[in-house]
């Protein structure tokens, strides 16, 4: 649940996403307060988290390959991807 302060009465307020309302970044849309009935507006600012991994592959190491799996099986048959660095093969 993601919730927004209101600005005019400093509680909290829920913000419903089931029709994807919010999930734009910088965005403006606006609010009404549960508790002071106040319309406010609310600015959407979408972050992203960054975390680094080992490829020993990409430092002379050796691929660590993978069968990939999915939908139509057909598709996948023989496609390995080195689970380091993400590049994919055909065998």
């Amino acid at each position: 649940m993601d919730t927004v302060f209101c600005p005019y009465c400093d509680k909290e307020v829920e913000i419903n996403h089931d029709d994807g309302f919010g999930y734009k970044d910088d965005e403006f849309l606006e609010m009404e307060c549960d508790h002071c009935d106040k319309k406010f507006m609310m600015h959407v600012s979408m972050s992203f988290d960054y975390e680094g991994s080992k490829a020993d592959c990409l430092n002379g190491g050796e691929h660590d390959w993978e069968q990939i799996h999915g939908w139509p099986k057909e598709h996948f048959i023989g496609r390995q991807k080195c689970s380091m660095c993400d590049k994919e093969r055909k065998i």
